[in-house]
């Protein structure tokens, strides 16, 4: 990897509900439907997502993400994977980031790789796909899903998915969670040997080391601080080179909320009414909802509680000025945000840049603006004058059929039993011209 890629988050947020600190508990779960939700706003929501992505790809950024949630306004899509399919042929260029799928969501990882494979095809290799483990609230959601076992079914869930994906069948499975006797998966993805994986974390050992172990890309959310974040990275490249190699750029994921304005001034006042909302409405949540029991192991639970890792506060408890000065929320004027998110990108080695618009709750032309302005004043300069990572050439597969005919090379034609012989259905037409 070259240069960095700037992919562009859209949460999906429906805004039209009571602030979650007039309730008893989070927006999560159980905000009742009939009095909040509103069937305009949210159709809204989910043609902004759209609008937003594909305004990102003219705009020049490499890649659209979007993320799975359940049950509550946070989030519109239950099956992210189906908003990648309709972006697959509404796009031509840039790259579709699925945040979720969730593992636990599927009876079978093998459905999961099935998905994977066939949206990897309609995007002609454009894919990128996150695998977080899901909060807690989505586990209250779905229904089917155990956080006591919580873990050990993602991490068999994950092996299998990989090995579906990397490995021709059929071959068997037979583990803790899932007994399969064929796994077979046709078609296979176009990338190979599978799409990129962002996998999401708060630092915890046994995460980062199923990063290295499977040369993954690593998201850390939640964590409040830029040293806790370092620290964080500094366990995956030691983890890395336990595995033989030295992390790559490519590996790691920087992930920044941002908003531009004409002046420094002038981006504080227009940003913060907007943070304060995705604080306490978007990532604030009862501690039992986001970490039900069995869900943390007790070394995971200590190690967020000793400070400065995965909601080792509230979120809302950080104020807008904190989170300007830590640098995981960068606001400013055009020459400013270049500044802070270059020195992030140097301070983390990371490859991937993940920026948040947190355009929800904006107006819609204000949020426009601001990526317009990242996109015209910040992006040519921290690429060092060059165009996108991503480009056209970057499609896998055949754009059509004098392409296929060059790309398929030596295979089989089909062929039928005849009168007793296995002809092929060349031969076949030959025979029936000649009766």
């Amino acid at each position: 990897m070259s240069q960095p890629e700037f992919h562009v988050m859209f949460n999906g947020a429906h805004p039209a509900v009571p602030s979650a600190k007039l309730r008893p508990a989070s927006n999560y779960i159980d905000l009742p439907t009939a009095e909040n939700y509103n069937g305009a706003e949210a159709q809204r929501t989910i043609q902004k997502m759209i609008d937003g992505i594909r305004l990102a790809e003219r705009l020049g950024f490499d890649g659209g993400v979007f993320s799975e949630q359940h049950n509550g306004p946070i989030g519109l899509l239950g099956n992210p994977m189906l908003l990648g399919a309709y972006l697959a042929a509404a796009t031509e260029r840039i790259k579709i980031g699925v945040v979720g799928p969730i593992i636990g969501d599927y009876l079978s990882p093998i459905r999961l790789a099935e998905e994977i494979a066939l949206l990897d095809h309609l995007s002609h290799g454009r894919l990128i796909f996150g695998l977080p483990v899901g909060h807690g609230m989505q586990y209250h959601s779905v229904g089917m899903m155990n956080t006591a076992t919580a873990r050990s079914r993602y991490r068999e869930g994950h092996d299998l998915l990989m090995k579906a994906l990397t490995e021709h069948g059929p071959f068997e499975w037979f583990g803790e969670h899932y007994q399969i006797p064929y796994v077979n998966l046709w078609p296979r993805p176009v990338q190979q040997p599978y799409p990129p994986v962002v996998i999401l974390g708060g630092g915890s050992v046994d995460t980062l080391d199923m990063v290295a172990k499977h040369h993954h890309a690593y998201q850390a959310v939640g964590i409040s601080s830029r040293e806790a974040i370092q620290g964080a990275l500094g366990k995956l490249r030691e983890a890395a080179q336990g595995y033989g190699y030295e992390l790559d750029r490519s590996q790691v994921c920087a992930g920044i909320t941002f908003h531009v304005a004409e002046t420094d001034a002038q981006a504080m006042t227009e940003a913060e009414p907007y943070y304060h909302w995705m604080m306490q409405n978007f990532f604030d949540s009862a501690f039992h909802d986001s970490f039900p029991p069995g869900y943390l192991s007790e070394r995971a639970l200590r190690g967020m509680l000793a400070g400065g890792g995965y909601r080792s506060k509230p979120p809302s408890e950080t104020s807008f000025t904190d989170a300007v000065e830590k640098g995981n929320l960068v606001v400013g004027s055009p020459e400013t945000v270049r500044e802070r998110i270059a020195e992030l990108i140097e301070l983390y080695g990371a490859g991937r840049v993940l920026l948040n618009t947190n355009t929800d709750i904006k107006p819609e032309w204000l949020g426009t603006k601001s990526l317009t302005l990242f996109a015209e004043e910040v992006l040519p300069r921290l690429r060092g004058g060059s165009g996108p990572a991503v480009t056209h050439a970057d499609r896998i597969g055949a754009e059509n059929l004098a392409e296929h005919f060059v790309l398929r090379g030596e295979a089989p034609e089909p062929s039928v039993m005849w009168e007793g012989r296995n002809v092929t259905l060349g031969e076949l037409s030959a025979r029936l011209r000649d009766r």
